[in-house]
């Protein structure tokens, strides 16, 4: 079989991107794709913001559209815990470059993705926070003082050159927002994968890929 590679571009912060989660994690776990995940830095940069009473309205409509589409939970500890507490500012920069940092230490992309996600949506916790931060990491079996190592290595300058070519990417690809993906074939040829269609549709998505990348 030729090299296939799904690219996705995603955001911690995008409740979309937790809606795609099981999408990444079932590319991940299909033998003979190899799966990059890039994060786009939705909430980065002059788009920092605090949580007000008009994002908490938007986000809560927002993630119940998400909820019913794809099955992924939003616990009551965000909806009613973290969205209600004024002092939480919305910054995507410290989770990518969490993300970044268990990637150094052999962790994929999609599984350090989806356990900040769950941590955040699911659980209520603050993932701006490093020690949140290290605790998902030490929960995936990492050691703390390697993870913060890796994690104050790529802080600032690595992270922000990886959202860029992140942002690169989804120029590139066309791509609509978080989540965007596409194949990169071995012969230089790429296209779009059409990840949204399948939210909520783990199966067909897994025969979806494994009939673009000719594993069926």
């Amino acid at each position: 079989m030729k090299n296939v590679t799904l690219h996705i571009i995603v955001d911690p912060l995008c409740g979309w991107t937790y809606g795609s989660v099981p999408l990444i994690t079932a590319a991940e776990n299909i033998d003979g794709l190899i799966v990059k995940v890039h994060s786009g830095g939705m909430l980065t940069g002059d788009n920092i913001k605090p949580v007000t009473p008009a994002w908490r309205e938007f986000a809560l409509k927002n993630d119940s559209v998400i909820a019913k589409k794809t099955g992924q939970v939003f616990g009551s500890n965000y909806t009613d815990g973290l969205l209600k507490t004024n002092d939480i500012i919305l910054n995507s920069a410290p989770a990518i470059t969490a993300i970044l940092a268990a990637q150094k230490l052999g962790i994929s992309g999609g599984e350090m993705l989806n356990s900040i996600q769950h941590a955040y949506y699911a659980q209520g916790k603050n993932i701006m926070q490093l020690h949140v931060l290290t605790d998902i990491a030490l929960e995936l079996g990492l050691n703390k003082a390697l993870f913060e190592t890796h994690f104050n290595a790529l802080e600032g300058d690595a992270t922000d050159q990886h959202i860029a070519q992140s942002r690169g990417l989804l120029h590139d690809i066309h791509g609509q927002g978080f989540p965007s993906a596409a194949f990169e074939f071995d012969t230089g040829k790429w296209q779009k994968a059409d990840i949204a269609h399948y939210y909520g549709k783990t199966e067909q998505w897994v025969t979806y890929l494994q009939q673009s990348v000719g594993l069926v």
